[in-house]
């Protein structure tokens, strides 16, 4: 059996330069995987077997078997598998949990099957199975541009410990409605991820400055109970709080891990739910013993 880490992210940024010609839109941003993550285990079988923790997962669109699926079906691969996922991250949250975990089945499978198959092929499949994929098949700090499939690596950023709190709201179709709202004056240069780009290629900690998230004043105007959250995390103490993806999660820095436990402590007794996370660059196809 092979069991595999697949980390959870944050955007840092996240930006809109305009609108593409085949309908999406252009974006960069300035991605960072923390040790929030889920767990998937894999044992050789006749067929593929998806089962997960999180009974409502267990679909015929996960992107676990979709990824499992779709590469057996490039690569002509004759076996199966049984994959078991433990869900920790929480979903459709902005943390890129699903994602995550269709570039860590990737990854293994072609560890388990013993596939020889090239980066860019992988690649490929990824970005096939979503904008975020391709991120996950290395993650750490990396720059994404074009859908989000062109991935850029960028040096280690320095630790960062963190508290997201992730809101019990069900946004339907949220991502595509967020798009959708958008506006040309919601539209940037990618000067604030350049920014934070030259912070972290210097080794320098970065200015809550350069970090942005256009889709926040969409979210919480389409949103406007999200804002109770927002509230939440500054009333116990935080200097700034910013969106992930295209949330509902919300985070923001601690100087350090104790400081970042006894933050989230505050939120939980307030009942809230929220994860202590620091950022990593181990990637997703980290083995676990």
């Amino acid at each position: 059996m092979l069991t595999v880490k697949a980390y959870a992210k944050v955007n840092l940024t996240l930006e809109v330069l305009g609108k593409r010609d085949d309908g999406y839109h252009q974006i960069i941003s300035v991605m960072q995987t923390i040790d929030l993550s889920d767990e998937l285990s894999f044992v050789p079988s006749t067929e593929i077997i998806f089962r997960c923790s999180l009974l409502s997962l267990e679909t015929p669109d996960n992107l676990v078997l979709r990824a499992a699926s779709l590469l057996k079906e490039r690569t002509g691969y004759s076996g199966g598998i049984d994959i078991f996922l433990e869900k920790n991250i929480p979903v459709a949250a902005g943390l890129g949990g699903g994602s995550s975990d269709a570039a860590a089945t990737l990854n293994a499978l072609c560890r388990v099957w013993n596939l020889d198959i090239s980066d860019s092929e992988l690649h490929s499949l990824a970005a096939s199975l979503g904008s975020d994929v391709p991120f996950f098949l290395f993650g750490g700090t990396a720059m994404a541009e074009g859908r989000g499939e062109e991935i850029h690596k960028l040096p280690a950023m320095y630790t960062t410990h963190m508290v997201l709190l992730a809101p019990p709201m069900e946004m339907l179709n949220k991502t595509a409605s967020m798009y959708g709202r958008l506006i040309p004056e919601d539209y940037t240069n990618g000067e604030t991820s350049s920014q934070l780009r030259a912070c972290i290629e210097g080794q320098k900690r970065s200015d809550a400055d350069f970090l942005f998230n256009v889709f926040e004043d969409v979210a919480f105007s389409l949103f406007p109970p999200l804002e109770v959250y927002r509230r939440a995390m500054l009333d116990a103490g935080a200097s700034w709080v910013h969106l992930t993806g295209s949330g509902p999660a919300m985070y923001t820095f601690s100087d350090s891990k104790q400081d970042a436990i006894a933050f989230a402590e505050k939120l939980r007794g307030a009942g809230y739910e929220v994860y202590v996370a620091t950022t990593v660059e181990s990637y997703s196809k980290e083995i676990l013993p």
